[in-house]
C-alpha cells in the first residue's frame, strides 16, 4: 500500500522530485490494479499521494490516459522488461533463462489480471502516442521470448518442427495462466514438451 507523503501538498506547477514521481505511479498502479482503469480517477490518485489534483493534470495534461500509460511505460518497460533483460544476460541455458523470465514477469506482475487491465485500459485510451507505448510492452515481452526460443532452437536444445511463433503463443498463453508458485512446474513441462530427441535422450 503506498503511504501518504509527508511533505505539503504540492502545487498545480511544482516540479515533481524523484521520489514524488514514483510515488505516483506506484500509487497509480495499486488503484488501477485494485479497481480498474474506469474505477480510478485523477482525485483518487492525487489523493493517495498528498497532492492537488491539479498539479496532476498540469504534468499529465491528458488526465488518466497520460498518467496510465507514464506508469505503463516506466514500471513495466522501462523499469520491469528492461531490468529483466539485463538480468538474463548473466544466466544460461534455455531453462535457467526461461524461470528467471517466467518468475520475473509474474512478479511486475504481468498475468490475465493485468492483461484484462491492459484491454480495459486500451477501449478508452484515444491518443495513438498512449495506444503505442502500450502496446509495445506486449511487442517488447514478445521479442524477447522469442529471441530465447530461436537461440534454443539454433544451439539444438529444443525441436526444430515447431515454429517459433507457436512457441511464443504456447509460452504467453502459458504466462497468462501461471501462478508465481508453479513456474518451475510449468517451465519444466514446457521444456520437457518441446526439448530436442537428443537432450530428451539424455534425462
Amino acid at each position: 500500500m503506498t503511504q501518504p507523503m509527508k511533505h505539503q501538498r504540492v502545487g498545480p506547477a511544482s516540479p515533481l522530485d524523484q521520489g514524488t514521481w514514483q510515488q505516483i505511479l506506484t500509487a497509480a498502479k495499486d488503484l488501477f490494479f485494485a479497481k480498474g482503469y474506469k474505477g480510478v480517477s485523477m482525485k483518487e490518485i492525487a489523493d493517495a499521494v498528498q497532492v492537488m489534483p491539479s498539479a496532476l493534470y498540469y504534468h499529465f495534461p491528458k488526465g488518466k490516459e497520460d498518467l496510465f500509460t507514464k506508469m505503463i511505460q516506466t514500471l513495466f518497460v522501462d523499469e520491469g522488461v528492461a531490468g529483466i533483460e539485463q538480468a538474463m544476460g548473466t544466466t544460461q541455458g534455455l531453462r535457467e533463462r526461461l524461470t528467471l523470465l517466467t518468475s520475473s514477469l509474474l512478479t511486475l506482475p504481468i498475468d490475465e489480471h493485468f492483461m484484462l487491465l491492459l484491454r480495459d485500459a486500451r477501449e478508452h485510451i484515444k491518443d495513438p502516442e498512449n495506444q503505442r507505448i502500450i502496446l509495445s510492452l506486449r511487442d517488447r515481452i514478445k521479442q524477447l521470448v522469442m529471441g530465447l526460443f530461436q537461440t534454443a532452437q539454433d544451439a539444438g536444445e529444443i525441436r526444430t518442427d515447431i515454429p517459433v511463433e507457436e512457441l511464443v503463443s504456447l509460452y504467453m498463453g502459458m504466462l497468462r495462466e501461471s501462478k508465481s508458485i508453479q513456474v518451475s512446474h510449468q517451465v519444466t513441462v514446457l521444456l520437457d514438451g518441446i526439448a530436442s530427441p537428443a537432450l530428451r535422450d539424455q534425462h
